[in-house]
């Protein structure tokens, strides 16, 4: 994404949001971290975030909108993810092999014993259902953070770059 066209998502914020201020550093810096994403997804990242929320996005906002548009399959939303393992249990049962949509349900349902032990667990419905929504939670919170330092470190290279300040260089006081 250009600067010029962070600066029309800027200016949309601002008038979303009164006390959303846009200025030369705020472009900067937000370009600097947003500039790997896609003109069209940040858009809609901003306009999503703009419709949910009554406070104006931080950056780590707007990646995250912006990861779960990418890659919405693999950000599924916890009750969706339970609700398909309790329809792979009643179609396939323990003696054969579940299909899940999404390979973090494979890793959730592997923490919580593997998949015939879910199947034949004596546990109450809902001692499991919160054992697997808190397990599948953190793997997914987990994942969004990795695709974010991920697509981070793709643009900054691997080395962190400093914005300098006016009135000296990065780093004097």
């Amino acid at each position: 994404m250009t600067k010029a066209e962070l600066a029309k998502l800027l200016a949309v914020l601002a008038a979303s949001y009164p006390k959303f201020e846009v200025d030369d550093l705020k472009v900067q810096v937000w370009h600097e971290m947003l500039r790997d994403l896609d003109y069209s997804v940040a858009s809609m990242a901003i306009k999503k975030l703009i419709a949910l929320n009554t406070f104006p996005p931080a950056i780590a906002e707007v990646r995250k909108a912006a990861a779960e548009i990418t890659n919405p399959g693999l950000l599924l939303a916890p009750v969706e993810a339970w609700s398909e393992v309790q329809d792979q249990i009643r179609l396939v049962g323990s003696y054969r092999t579940p299909s899940f949509s999404n390979p973090l349900i494979d890793k959730a349902v592997s923490a919580m014993g593997g998949w015939v032990e879910l199947c034949r667990s004596e546990e109450p419905t809902g001692v499991t259902r919160a054992h697997f929504l808190r397990i599948y939670e953190g793997l997914a919170e987990g994942e969004a953070e990795r695709i974010k330092t991920t697509a981070l470190l793709e643009q900054v290279g691997t080395r962190p770059q400093l914005i300098p300040l006016k009135g000296g260089a990065a780093g004097e006081s």
